[in-house]
């Protein structure tokens, strides 16, 4: 496939925060604009997503100083360019995962077609290498054929799928998340854990792991480790793990991430200009006046200088 330029929202960078402890597992990005553009999920005590926040909701301070909410839009409303999105979807090809893949390849079209304000879709299909292809809207069917001639076989690279689908993405100016189907098992990535969790912290990014049922025994970490790894992961980004107990249950849970990705808000602050670049600054979004919620975002970011 001949090399395609990414539709790229003309907006600051923006940082989808998740709710961890301060200290632990502390995610960042790098963001070179004035704006710092933070989005946050605020669910009810059930999870369902709470309508008609507005800035009055919201405290939003960096390093524990309260700062001035200069926009507050909904991610999935309207053609605001600050809640645009571009997503990665990633899907594990190899040996343990093919055929699971075919037959949900329908449901992936589906879930891909619903994304709220999607600019730019992209899909990896991945095994020991990564082949890309960009969404089409109006040729779902173009997926399906690229699915049908993938070749059977080969090892998993999962960290690698993830860091080449990041560097696929760098360009991004908006809010970015990455859908990562897999079993989880990683064979042979040359990408070691410490390069991943750098790129990871680089990128304004939301990763969404669904791990499919592994196949015991082969090569690679046990899969309770490759869990935990992609657990971390979501974590570090500001996503969610989800689990799947069967292939049945993968309809729902991509349901699940795109009424996530839909009922975020993207809230914009000034960041204080003072302090040396490239230092980690914390930040905490909290709502009032709604009772017991749950808010998650990520809880820091960099600044660097242009």
């Amino acid at each position: 496939m001949a090399p395609h330029s990414p539709r790229l929202a003309a907006v600051s960078l923006a940082v989808g925060l998740a709710a961890a402890p301060a200290g632990a597992g502390q995610a960042v990005f790098s963001a070179q604009t004035s704006l710092v553009n933070v989005a946050v999920t605020v669910e009810d005590a059930k999870g369902r997503p709470i309508d008609g926040l507005t800035p009055r909701d919201f405290v939003v301070t960096e390093d524990g100083r309260r700062q001035k909410i200069e926009m507050c839009a909904r991610m999935g409303k309207g053609a605001n360019q600050s809640t645009s999105l571009d997503v990665a979807l990633l899907v594990d090809t190899s040996d343990s995962m093919l055929e699971t893949l075919r037959r949900s390849q329908d449901v992936a079209v589906r879930f891909l077609s619903s994304l709220p304000n999607a600019q730019e879709i992209i899909v990896v299909f991945f095994d020991q290498t990564q082949r890309l292809e960009h969404f089409d809207r109006e040729h779902p069917e173009a997926l399906f054929e690229r699915v049908r001639t993938l070749p059977e076989g080969g090892n998993t690279a999962v960290r690698d799928a993830i860091a080449f689908s990041l560097r696929a993405l760098s360009a991004s100016n908006g809010r970015s998340a990455l859908v990562l189907l897999t079993d989880g098992i990683d064979t042979v990535s040359a990408t070691d854990p410490a390069a991943l969790d750098r790129a990871v912290q680089s990128h304004a990014v939301t990763i969404y792991p669904v791990a499919y049922p592994a196949s015991p025994g082969g090569d690679g970490p046990d899969p309770q480790e490759a869990l935990k790894e992609l657990a971390r992961l979501a974590q570090v980004s500001g996503g969610r793990l989800f689990k799947l107990p069967s292939e049945a249950a993968l309809p729902g849970v991509l349901d699940e991430i795109a009424a996530d990705l839909r009922s975020q808000y993207v809230l914009g602050f000034t960041p204080d200009a003072s302090g040396a670049p490239g230092r980690v600054r914390k930040i905490s979004v909290k709502v009032s006046g709604h009772g017991k919620v749950v808010v998650r975002h990520r809880v820091g970011y960099r600044l660097q200088q242009s």
